[in-house]
């Protein structure tokens, strides 16, 4: 976090983003290191996670990025949070409320996700204008693309829409808003997405939002940014176990052993979030080495062959995701066996699994 407070400079604003457990990572303890690195506020998606962060002591400013439905309202301004409004029906429903809530308007310039429309600007004013106790503080909008490609054109003209809707309402006399659009892939980037307000997503947990974003980074002439992931998975080998030369392992008999091999257990599986999908695929790292996963993931247990790291035993530790010795295991390289990205490896491992 430090890195990107320099990276943004003091003029702006920075906000960490820890919705969905801080990616995986454990809300408290990311969003304490957070504040104590330089952000500014915080981040979250759902009023859970901002009762949670109160709740845990932080006293940090705090805006719910997600949508919330009416009876949500005043409970997010007893919890002194911020709420983003999407939509007419959303901004009626929070004005509806009577509480004196502090509203950032979402506008829509390119993802239609999320986000009022250019028509609806004066219903919102009129809205607002009825409203004496509920307050515009913020405009905020999101990017389609930024980071999945090196071609920038469509981020540019989704900055110029930004740029307008400024413009339109600061005309409405909202001039003194905090403007928000950036996210990791474009603090990376670009130095003119910041607003007032910077929003770091992922890239503060030290994981490239993708391999284009590295590259463009690069070719801006920014190679000396480097990101180390905060993330390890561990677990500890619960038993391990001698397989005689043509017997199978797991459910599916789908692996058979070629020679007599050692087979270490370990107590994670697809309902801890390890995916079955990795079974016959994945590795795990043990002693500084690779050892295969083999067979079926079962719910809670899965098998790795370690017959080639023969000093393998019960309670030995076991890395999922993250480095031991000279090997690594990244989110990357998880995301691309899976087909997926590496945003959804980090929230892989459920609630059950201590953070520290």
């Amino acid at each position: 976090m430090q890195a990107f407070r320099s990276l943004v400079g003091p003029q702006h604003r920075l906000m960490a983003v820890v919705k969905a457990d801080a990616y995986g990572h454990g809300l408290l303890l990311a969003a304490t290191a957070f504040l104590a690195g330089g952000a500014d506020m915080l981040g979250v998606h759902s009023l859970a996670e901002a009762r949670a962060l109160r709740e845990g002591g932080v006293q940090a400013p705090v805006l719910v990025l997600g949508p919330l439905i009416a009876d949500e309202v005043s409970v997010a301004v007893h919890l002194d949070a911020e709420i983003t409004v999407a939509s007419v029906a959303a901004l009626s429903a929070a004005v509806a409320s009577g509480a004196a809530c502090r509203i950032h308007l979402k506008v829509e310039t390119g993802v239609n996700r999320q986000g009022i429309v250019e028509d609806e600007l004066e219903s919102c004013r009129r809205i607002l204008e009825a409203a004496p106790t509920c307050r515009l503080v913020g405009i905020s909008s999101h990017f389609a693309d930024v980071e999945d490609t090196t071609d920038h054109g469509y981020a540019e003209a989704q900055m110029a829409r930004f740029a307008a809707w400024r413009e339109a309402v600061a005309a409405l006399g909202y001039a003194d808003l905090a403007a928000h659009m950036s996210c990791s892939a474009a603090v990376l980037v670009w130095d003119r997405t910041h607003g007032d307000l910077a929003r770091v997503g992922v890239a503060a947990y030290g994981i490239w939002p993708s391999r284009e974003t590295r590259v463009a980074v690069h070719q801006r002439g920014r190679s000396e940014l480097t990101l180390t992931p905060a993330l390890t998975w561990r677990v500890r080998v619960s038993q391990v176990r001698q397989v005689a030369a043509g017997e199978t392992v797991g459910y599916g008999r789908t692996w058979k052993a070629m020679t007599d091999s050692r087979i270490a257990v370990l107590p994670v599986g697809y309902a801890d979030g390890l995916p079955r999908a990795l079974g016959g695929r994945g590795h795990v790292l043990l002693h500084g080495r690779r050892a295969p996963l083999v067979g079926r993931i079962c719910m809670n247990l899965c098998m790795v062959d370690v017959t080639n790291v023969p000093q393998t035993a019960a309670g030995d530790q076991a890395v999922l995701l993250g480095r031991q010795g000279d090997e690594i295991i990244t989110a990357e390289m998880l995301a691309d066996q899976l087909g997926t990205i590496a945003y959804e490896v980090l929230t892989l491992p459920g609630p059950t699994w201590t953070r520290r």
